[in-house]
C-alpha cells in the first residue's frame, strides 16, 4: 500500500482544490520513514505561504485502491495565505465543480472528528452545508472528461498580441456599418486558430463548418437583408467554434448530446475560465526579465507619473505666453472632448474584454484534452404497450384527415354546402406545420424513450413510427400547397416564403427519420448539414428581390396584393423596385421610403455591394 496525506484546507468559505476535472482534492504521497506532519509541511513550502494554520488530524486511515491515506484539515480562516503554484486555486466549497463521491466522504470525515475535538469554525460550519446539500441534490457526473495542460510562453504571448489585434478591430468595426469587416475578422479567426491550435483532425464536417462561416461572413459585404443579418450574427460563430472543436478533437461525436455538451463545456465553459490565463502568462514572463531592465522600466513609470502633471502646468503657462501657441492647443483641446474621451474610453473595453476572450478561447483549445466523452444515454422508461396505443390512436385519426384531403384538395370534390373552395384550400396552413413539427419531436422522443422487450414489439413500432412518418409527409406537401394558393391569392412576402422553405426542410427531415426509425442511425448530422446549406441558399437567394419582381408581375391583376409592402424590403431588392418605379407601378412615397434604407459610410471596412449600388 502506498502511504499519502489528504490535505483539506479552507479559507472561510473557499477550498484549496487543484486545477483540473477530477480528484481535484491535493493528495500528496509519502516518503519513505516521512510522518504526515513532514509530508505536509514539504508540500506547503513548494505550493503556498502562510502562516502556522490551527489543523485538525482524522484519527483513522482511509483505504481506496492501492492508497492508504491520512486525512488533515487546516483552517487559514482569518490568516493571510499566497499561493505559489498555479495549478491551485480556492473555490467556495458550496459551489466547487467536478469533486467525486470519495472526496465529499472525506469531508464527512473531517466534520466528523472536529466534533469529536470541539473544533469551531466559520470554516467547517460552511463545508457542513455543501455536504449536506450536496446529498440532497445528486449532481449527475460530467460528460466530458478533460485535462489542462499548460500553452508555451513564446506561442501564448504571440496569441495575446494576435488577440488584441482582434479585440481593436472589433472595437473599430463594430460601430460602423457591418461590411467587408466581418468576413476579415472571421478569416483572421481561422488563420489565428491556424497558428495558434493547428489542425489536429481531418474532419470534412470540421471544414465545412468553417466554409459556412466564411460564405455567410462574406454576405455582410453584398447584401442588407435585415433579417439574415441578424440572424447569421448568432450562426457565424457557432459553426466557426464549432468547426474549431472538431479539427481540434477527434472523440467528440457529432450527437446532440455530446456536441453540445462540449460546445458548451469548452467553447463556453472553459474558455471564459482561461481568460484569467492572460495575466499570469504577461507576468510569469516579465519575471524571466533581467533585474536592470525591470528596475528601468520602473524608472520609467516614474518619469511619465512625473511628466504629465509638470506638462499640464507648464502648457497652460505657455499657452498664456504665445497666442498662436494657445490656438493650436485649444484645437487640441477640443478634439479630446468629453464625447471623445467616452468613444475612447468604450472602444479601449470593448477591445480589451474581446482580447480577453478571444486568448480564452486559443489557450482553451490548445492546452485543453479531452480524455472521454461519455455515452449520454437516456434512459428508456416508456412502456412499449402504451406507446403502440397512442401511435394506433394518432394514425387512425391521421388516415381520416388524410383521406378528406386528398378527395376534397387534391381531387376537387364536391364541398359541403357553406364551403368555399378557395377559402377551404388556402387555410389551415400554419396548424400543419405546426402539426409537422410536433409529430417529428413526438416519433423521436418514443423512439428514444421506449423501453423494448423483443423483436416483434420493436417491429410493430417500427412500422406505426413509418406510417406516421409518410402521414406527416403528406401533412407537409399540403401545407406547401396551401401556401402556393395563397401566394398566387396575395403575393409574396419574406414569412410566406421562409415557413415555405421550413416546410420542405421538414419534409427532408421526416425522410432522414425513416431511415433513422429502420437502420438506427443518428438525425443530428444530416439535419445540420441540410439545415445550413438551406440557410446559406437563403442568405444567397437574393430573396427580397424575387419577392419584388414576382409582386409586380401580378400587382395589376391582383389588387390584395400591398404595394406599400415593398418598401420594407431591403436594398438587395433594388432591381425590381427601381424597375417598378420606373414604369409607374411604385408609388414615389414607397419608393422613396425604400431608397431612404440606405446607409452613409464613412470607411472602406464598411462597403457592401447593394448598400454601395444604390449611390448610382
Amino acid at each position: 500500500m502506498i502511504n499519502a496525506v489528504a490535505l483539506v484546507l479552507m479559507k472561510d468559505k473557499k477550498l484549496l482544490l487543484l486545477k483540473r476535472s477530477k480528484n481535484r482534492l491535493p493528495i500528496i504521497t509519502m516518503k519513505n520513514e516521512e510522518t504526515e506532519e513532514e509530508c505536509i509541511n514539504r508540500w506547503k513550502q513548494q505550493n503556498f505561504e502562510s502562516e502556522n494554520l490551527p489543523s485538525v488530524k482524522y484519527n483513522k486511515k482511509v483505504a481506496i485502491e492501492d492508497y492508504n491515506i491520512s486525512l488533515i484539515f487546516m483552517d487559514a480562516t482569518n490568516l493571510d495565505i499566497k499561493i505559489i503554484d498555479e495549478n491551485l486555486v480556492f473555490e467556495d466549497c458550496m459551489w466547487a465543480n467536478n469533486l467525486n463521491r470519495f472526496e465529499n466522504e472525506l469531508f464527512r470525515y473531517i466534520i466528523t472528528q472536529c466534533e469529536i475535538e470541539n473544533y469551531k469554525s466559520p470554516a467547517i460550519v460552511s463545508l457542513r452545508e455543501s455536504v449536506n446539500m450536496k446529498s440532497k441534490y445528486k449532481v449527475k457526473s460530467q460528460l466530458i472528461d478533460f485535462e489542462k495542460t499548460k500553452m508555451e510562453n513564446n506561442k501564448a504571448i504571440i496569441l495575446i498580441i494576435l488577440s488584441l489585434l482582434i479585440g481593436i478591430l472589433f472595437s473599430r468595426f463594430i460601430f460602423g456599418y457591418l461590411g467587408v469587416s466581418v468576413p476579415i475578422l472571421t478569416l483572421l479567426m481561422i488563420v489565428i486558430f491556424i497558428f495558434s491550435v493547428d489542425i489536429k483532425t481531418n474532419s470534412i464536417l470540421g471544414y465545412f463548418f468553417l466554409v459556412i462561416s466564411v460564405i455567410l461572413s462574406c454576405s455582410y459585404g453584398i447584401f442588407t437583408n435585415e433579417l439574415f443579418r441578424a440572424m447569421n450574427i448568432l450562426i457565424i460563430p457557432i459553426t466557426l467554434f464549432s468547426g474549431f472543436l472538431l479539427l481540434t478533437y477527434n472523440n467528440i461525436p457529432f450527437k446532440l448530446l455530446n456536441f453540445g455538451a462540449a460546445f458548451l463545456e469548452i467553447i463556453m465553459g472553459q474558455s471564459i475560465e482561461n481568460t484569467s490565463k492572460l495575466p499570469l502568462v504577461v507576468k510569469e514572463v516579465s519575471k524571466k526579465n533581467d533585474v536592470k531592465e525591470n528596475k528601468n522600466m520602473k524608472s520609467i513609470i516614474i518619469g511619465l507619473v512625473i511628466s504629465v502633471p509638470l506638462l499640464i502646468f507648464t502648457g497652460i503657462l505657455l499657452a498664456g505666453a504665445d497666442e498662436v501657441f494657445n490656438y493650436y492647443l485649444k484645437n487640441i483641446w477640443n478634439f479630446l472632448n468629453i464625447e471623445n474621451i467616452y468613444d475612447f474610453i468604450l472602444k479601449f473595453l470593448i477591445a480589451i474584454i474581446i482580447m480577453f476572450l478571444v486568448f480564452g478561447l486559443y489557450y482553451t483549445l490548445n492546452s485543453t484534452k479531452i480524455k472521454k466523452v461519455g455515452n449520454g444515454k437516456i434512459n428508456k422508461s416508456f412502456n412499449s404497450t402504451t406507446i403502440i396505443t397512442i401511435l394506433v390512436s394518432l394514425i387512425a385519426l391521421y388516415l381520416t384527415f388524410t383521406k378528406i384531403q386528398v378527395s376534397y384538395l387534391y381531387l376537387n370534390k364536391e364541398l359541403p354546402i357553406g364551403f368555399d373552395f378557395a377559402h377551404y384550400a388556402r387555410s389551415g396552413f400554419f396548424q400543419l406545420v405546426t402539426l409537422v413539427v410536433v409529430n417529428i419531436s413526438i416519433i423521436t422522443a418514443m423512439n428514444f424513450k421506449t423501453a423494448v422487450n423483443s423483436i416483434k414489439s420493436k417491429n410493430i413500432l417500427n412500422v406505426l413510427y413509418s406510417l406516421i412518418t409518410v402521414l406527416t409527409i403528406n401533412m407537409g406537401a399540403s401545407a406547401i400547397y396551401k401556401m402556393n394558393l395563397y401566394i398566387k391569392e396575395f403575393g409574396y412576402t419574406r414569412l410566406r416564403i421562409l415557413v415555405q422553405v421550413f416546410t420542405v426542410f421538414l419534409c427532408i427531415c421526416l425522410i432522414t427519420l425513416l431511415i433513422f426509425i429502420w437502420k438506427n442511425k443518428y438525425l443530428f448530422k444530416p439535419i445540420v448539414i441540410a439545415g445550413l446549406v438551406i440557410y446559406v441558399g437563403l442568405n444567397y437567394f437574393n430573396i427580397d428581390n424575387y419577392i419584388a419582381k414576382q409582386n409586380l408581375e401580378t400587382i395589376s391583376t391582383k389588387y390584395e396584393i400591398d404595394d406599400g409592402y415593398l418598401s420594407t424590403l431591403s436594398l438587395d431588392a433594388q432591381n425590381a423596385v427601381k424597375e417598378g418605379y420606373e414604369k409607374g407601378i411604385i408609388e414615389s412615397q414607397y419608393y422613396f421610403r425604400w431608397f431612404n434604407k440606405k446607409v452613409t459610410t464613412k470607411n472602406w471596412y464598411e462597403y457592401n455591394y447593394f448598400n454601395n449600388k444604390i449611390i448610382r
